[in-house]
Protein backbone atom coordinates (compact mmCIF):
# COMPACT_ATOMS: atom_id res chain seq x y z
CA UNK A 1 0.00 0.00 0.00
CA UNK A 2 2.05 3.70 -0.69
CA UNK A 3 0.46 6.66 0.15
CA UNK A 4 0.90 9.49 -1.54
CA UNK A 5 -0.26 13.18 -1.90
CA UNK A 6 -0.77 14.74 -5.33
CA UNK A 7 -0.81 18.90 -5.85
CA UNK A 8 -2.36 19.65 -9.31
CA UNK A 9 -2.32 23.01 -10.79
CA UNK A 10 -3.87 23.96 -13.67
CA UNK A 11 -5.11 27.45 -15.42
CA UNK A 12 -7.44 27.71 -18.23
CA UNK A 13 -8.27 29.94 -20.94
CA UNK A 14 -12.56 31.09 -19.53
CA UNK A 15 -12.70 32.65 -23.17
CA UNK A 16 -11.78 29.69 -25.53
CA UNK A 17 -14.82 27.16 -26.27
CA UNK A 18 -13.29 24.55 -27.18
CA UNK A 19 -12.15 22.67 -23.67
CA UNK A 20 -8.92 20.87 -25.58
CA UNK A 21 -7.75 24.20 -25.94
CA UNK A 22 -9.14 25.92 -22.56
CA UNK A 23 -5.57 24.33 -20.50
CA UNK A 24 -2.96 27.08 -20.85
CA UNK A 25 -0.78 25.45 -17.65
CA UNK A 26 -1.12 22.22 -15.85
CA UNK A 27 1.61 20.61 -13.21
CA UNK A 28 1.14 17.97 -10.81
CA UNK A 29 3.82 17.36 -7.57
CA UNK A 30 3.81 14.25 -5.86
CA UNK A 31 4.63 13.46 -2.11
CA UNK A 32 5.22 9.98 -1.04
CA UNK A 33 5.29 7.94 2.22
CA UNK A 34 8.42 8.22 4.41
CA UNK A 35 9.93 4.68 3.38
CA UNK A 36 8.53 3.52 0.34
CA UNK A 37 9.66 4.28 -3.18
CA UNK A 38 7.85 4.93 -6.75
CA UNK A 39 8.49 1.01 -7.02
CA UNK A 40 6.59 0.20 -3.70
CA UNK A 41 9.94 -1.09 -2.49
CA UNK A 42 11.08 -0.41 1.06
CA UNK A 43 14.73 1.97 0.64
CA UNK A 44 17.93 1.81 3.19
CA UNK A 45 20.74 3.13 1.35
CA UNK A 46 21.86 6.89 2.75
CA UNK A 47 21.20 8.31 -0.71
CA UNK A 48 18.35 6.66 -0.44
CA UNK A 49 16.65 7.92 2.90
CA UNK A 50 17.57 11.16 1.57
CA UNK A 51 15.62 11.15 -2.00
CA UNK A 52 12.69 9.36 -0.26
CA UNK A 53 13.26 12.50 2.80
CA UNK A 54 12.93 14.80 -0.47
CA UNK A 55 9.63 13.25 -2.23
CA UNK A 56 8.47 13.69 1.24
CA UNK A 57 5.86 16.01 2.76
CA UNK A 58 6.29 15.88 6.56
CA UNK A 59 3.56 15.64 9.04
CA UNK A 60 1.81 18.64 10.26
CA UNK A 61 3.93 20.60 8.05
CA UNK A 62 3.45 22.91 5.03
CA UNK A 63 5.30 23.25 1.66
CA UNK A 64 5.17 26.27 -0.34
CA UNK A 65 5.56 25.32 -4.36
CA UNK A 66 5.81 27.97 -6.88
CA UNK A 67 4.67 27.78 -10.73
CA UNK A 68 5.75 30.49 -13.33
CA UNK A 69 3.08 30.51 -16.09
CA UNK A 70 3.24 32.15 -19.03
CA UNK A 71 0.26 33.01 -20.95
CA UNK A 72 -0.15 34.60 -24.60
CA UNK A 73 -0.31 38.03 -24.60
CA UNK A 74 -4.20 38.01 -25.86
CA UNK A 75 -5.29 36.70 -23.13
CA UNK A 76 -7.65 38.38 -21.25
CA UNK A 77 -8.85 35.72 -18.05
CA UNK A 78 -7.58 32.85 -16.58
CA UNK A 79 -9.31 30.67 -13.94
CA UNK A 80 -6.35 28.69 -11.66
CA UNK A 81 -7.68 25.67 -10.01
CA UNK A 82 -5.36 24.22 -6.97
CA UNK A 83 -6.35 20.93 -5.64
CA UNK A 84 -4.26 18.69 -3.28
CA UNK A 85 -4.99 14.91 -3.61
CA UNK A 86 -4.23 11.92 -0.93
CA UNK A 87 -4.19 8.52 -2.28
CA UNK A 88 -4.18 5.93 0.26
CA UNK A 89 -3.99 3.07 -2.13
CA UNK A 90 -4.64 1.94 -5.76
CA UNK A 91 -6.55 4.83 -8.14
CA UNK A 92 -9.15 6.51 -6.49
CA UNK A 93 -7.35 9.88 -4.51
CA UNK A 94 -9.57 11.57 -1.81
CA UNK A 95 -9.70 15.56 -2.56
CA UNK A 96 -8.53 16.92 0.72
CA UNK A 97 -8.70 20.92 -1.00
CA UNK A 98 -9.44 22.95 -3.59
CA UNK A 99 -9.35 26.37 -4.55
CA UNK A 100 -10.35 28.36 -7.78
CA UNK A 101 -9.44 31.59 -8.87
CA UNK A 102 -10.07 34.19 -11.57
CA UNK A 103 -7.65 36.87 -13.12
CA UNK A 104 -8.20 39.54 -15.98
CA UNK A 105 -6.20 41.01 -17.26
CA UNK A 106 -6.85 44.36 -19.21
CA UNK A 107 -5.22 44.51 -23.02
CA UNK A 108 -3.67 47.65 -24.35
Amino acid sequence: MVRQSVLEVTARNLEEKDPKKQVLYSAQKTWFEIGVDMDRDMRYGAWQIKEIIDLTLPPSQTQKVEHLMHFDSDTEEVEIEVKLLYYISGGKGDVIFTEKKQFTYEID
